[in-house]
């Protein structure tokens, strides 16, 4: 199934949402780019293994879940750091 742009960016956002209400209070938003650059690579490790191991209809959501928290960590990420524009 694909999504406009729109339809991304409110999946991003419902997670961002949902990431300021679990961890509640700014102090987790304090990690370095380096720090974020770990999180998201243990996410995208945590991908690999389901699509290694598992069918493709029962990783496939999983896989986007993951999606989805990885784009929302680096939202977060750009947030406390900071991001160059693209030129």
């Amino acid at each position: 199934m694909k999504l406009t742009r729109k339809q991304v960016y409110d999946l991003i956002d419902g997670e961002r949402d949902y990431q300021d209400k679990k961890w509640q209070g700014e102090e987790y938003r304090d990690h370095s780019i380096e720090e974020w650059l770990i999180y998201m690579e243990d996410y995208i490790n945590e991908a690999k293994h389901y699509f290694a191991r598992e069918p493709y209809e029962i990783c496939t959501p999983k896989g986007q879940a993951i999606m989805r928290k990885i784009a929302a960590m680096a939202v977060c990420a750009m947030e406390s750091n900071g991001a160059p524009p693209r030129e």
